[in-house]
């Protein structure tokens, strides 16, 4: 399903497909999501249109910690998941270690349904032949992947177990064990289980996959199935499992915005994707969560004001290859064709949608994406690139809402901000695909701004706005919110009633009240984006807005109040002693136990790192290290460790927050930031 070239000679997969197939007479879309950190967001807005999920586990590597940052992201949307221990052909691989893993680093109850029937005394490499034998432990069958007459494992058998079945022993203990398990979470299997006469071998079939799925869809415990999918072993009692426990759409709690509404009969549906097409233009990705969508229907989209828009086409996608169908359902996931104005998250309404009568319609919940941290400039080769260039970055950031591009005012620079050194290194060649001839800077981390003291300021707007008059003034207050919390308030306290100060006309209207109230707020966020001291957003900041001075209905319009607010914030900022803060990093390392003095040595010297744990790794033959770092320390860390380790080493790593800089070396960061020393 990667497609990408960037995927291919990467090995990794960059943005989620989506393809739809067919098994046991049920209709299975498929969302293959990255795991890489870095493309967070992709995960983010296919985990929110999801009615389960398949975790993918490395069987050598065990749970990492890009596994665990996914996991929190379903457990965030309460999804139902099952657990696929995956590359048991690979040299070091431990399924039992696995499942250690998943109930101690995922905090959940692991449920071990099929084992391999050849007996490993320690990790190591299962031969071909090893791999076609494995043991079921609902059903209590062996089943058979003849993958010597069929490469493509299509070939399945299975043979029910007997008693006098040397891997008899073996299975009944799996399932004595699985029994148990369920019995733990699950009275309705107890009772069963008490009606077979206490046997774990005579509890049915039936009552097993009917328990499995009902603490599957609880959140309670976790099927295990395991193989190795390059050899195309294990996938079919995978697929079994997606359909006996994970939900159908209909089993799924719809939206909150929907539980309470009347509303369920008429379209909604949800673009949680969007792919700029060179050919077919915007491709939007859509679950549909009630009603149907139709080709060639016209749509209104909640999100953006109630714009309409026309479906032209709709397609099903299979990876890049697309198939047009006459309409998805609900519950389904499908591409539209034709929507100019829709973005990632936004919602789409049938044109008669009864929420539209009193407002601009229904929203449903969007999705939320992550701030970015790393950034680097771009300059178009010659001026003859530099249209496609903008044309290019504005097709990335439609595709992708975690790229940023911003225009430094004081630098002349393009910045292209993203989640990380991967992430812009992938842009970078998307580019170059594009055809787009550009150059790029080194790779910097993405600062913030706080102020470090309370400050107000009052500003009198008096300018011609489009060749009329305007005239608006307000005061702003400024002063530094709780260091815990990352986020900004803003307090706009308006009169009761705006009243011209000539007093020849009477006070405006509710409408006008709301839009100049709406239009204070948006210059103070305006203005929050770009601080006093290198242009970065502002973090940590409480804003509080007094004595708003109306001159008239024509002079004090809404646009006048908003960039009147800008004005004053950046003139209250300019006071507020503002303060530079770097982003925090948790850091995972895995190495061997020889390299570890050198890794620390280099995390506490060069890194200025904090060493949280040291711990041996669960195979035994290396060490885990947990550290606090600067992110602005960290940037060409992966050849470092590659040095570090002689190629063994690997490492992830998560911001989990922003840090105060000292005041010499914000001094230095400000000198560079500005070009002069």
């Amino acid at each position: 399903m990667d497609y990408l070239r960037e995927e291919r000679e990467r090995g990794i997969t960059i943005q989620s497909a989506a393809i739809t197939f067919g098994w046991r007479d049920h209709q299975v879309h498929l969302i293959d999501t990255p795991g890489h950190v870095d493309f967070t967001v992709e995960v983010e807005r296919a985990v929110r249109v999801l009615d389960g999920a398949v975790a993918v586990i490395d069987a050598v590597a065990g749970v990492q910690a890009q596994t665990m940052t996914v996991w929190r992201q379903t457990e965030h949307y309460q999804i139902p998941r099952v657990v696929f221990i995956n590359k048991m052909d690979r040299e070091g691989a431990s399924w039992k270690r696995s499942v250690e893993d998943i109930e101690t680093k995922l905090q959940i109850q692991p449920l071990v349904l099929i084992i391999p029937e050849a007996i490993k005394p320690k990790e190591g490499q299962y031969t071909a032949s090893e791999l076609q034998q494995w043991l079921d432990v609902v059903s209590m069958e062996r089943v058979c992947f003849d993958t010597d007459a069929d490469k493509t494992g299509a070939t399945v058998r299975r043979h029910k177990l007997t008693s006098t079945d040397k891997a008899y022993g073996r299975a009944s203990q799996a399932r004595v064990q699985l029994v148990e398990a369920l019995a733990e979470l699950d009275s309705t299997i107890v009772d069963a289980f008490l009606a077979a006469d206490g046997d774990h071998m005579q509890v049915s079939i039936e009552d097993l996959q009917a328990a499995i799925r009902r603490v599957t869809l609880n959140a309670q415990a976790v099927p295990v199935l395991m193989g190795a999918s390059f050899r195309n072993v294990g996938v079919q009692p995978l697929l079994d499992a997606v359909i006996d426990y994970l939900p159908a759409p209909s089993e799924r709690p719809m939206p909150p915005e929907l539980q309470t509404s009347d509303n369920k009969d008429q379209l909604v549906a949800f673009a949680f994707k969007v792919i700029a097409n060179e050919m077919r233009g915007p491709m939007v990705f859509v679950r549909v969560y009630a009603g149907t969508l139709d080709a060639r229907s016209t749509l209104v989209n909640g999100t953006q004001g109630g714009v309409r828009e026309r479906a032209t086409k709709l397609l099903q996608m299979y990876a890049d290859v697309p198939e047009e169908i006459p309409r998805i359902g609900c519950g389904h996931i499908g591409v539209v064709l034709g929507l100019k104005n829709t973005r990632t998250g936004d919602t789409l309404l049938h044109p008669h949608h009864r929420s539209l009568k009193s407002a601009l319609g229904l929203q449903l919940h969007g999705i939320k994406v992550p701030p970015p941290v790393f950034f680097c400039a771009v300059e178009a080769d010659s001026p003859q690139d530099e249209q496609a260039l903008a044309d290019a970055l504005c097709s990335l950031m439609l595709e992708d809402p975690s790229l940023h591009v911003s225009y430094n005012q004081e630098t002349g620079q393009t910045l292209l901000s993203g989640m990380g050194e991967l992430h812009l290194e992938v842009i970078r060649g998307r580019l170059q695909d594009m055809g787009v001839r550009a150059s790029f800077g080194d790779m910097r981390v993405s600062f913030r701004e706080t102020p470090s003291q309370a400050s107000t300021a009052h500003f009198d707007y008096a300018k011609e706005i489009a060749g009329r008059p305007a005239q608006a003034g307000l005061n702003v207050s400024v002063e530094p919110g709780e260091e815990d919390n990352d986020s900004n308030s803003v307090d706009v306290s308006m009169p009761a009633e705006l009243v011209p100060k000539s007093n020849s006309e009477a006070a405006v209207s509710p409408l006008m009240y709301r839009e100049i109230h709406d239009a204070i707020r948006d210059g103070i966020h305006a203005a929050l984006l770009s601080g006093p001291l290198l242009g970065f957003p502002l973090v940590r900041t409480h804003v509080q807005v007094t004595n708003i001075d109306f001159y008239s209905r024509t002079l004090s319009t809404p646009t006048a109040f908003r960039a009147c607010a800008v004005q004053a914030m950046q003139k209250a900022l300019a006071e507020s002693s503002a303060a530079l803060l770097e982003p925090l990093a948790r850091l995972r390392i895995e190495c061997p136990a020889k390299s570890v003095g050198a890794v620390l040595s280099d995390l506490n010297g060069v890194r200025r790192g904090r060493v949280v744990s040291l711990d041996d790794q669960d195979a035994g033959n290396g060490k885990s290290l947990v550290a606090e770092v600067n992110l602005s320390t960290m940037i060409g860390y992966s050849s470092a460790l590659r040095s570090l380790t002689a190629g063994a080493g690997t490492f992830s790593m998560e911001v989990v927050g922003f840090g105060p800089v000292p005041r010499q070396q914000q001094e230095q960061i400000i000198k560079e930031g500005r070009g002069y020393y």
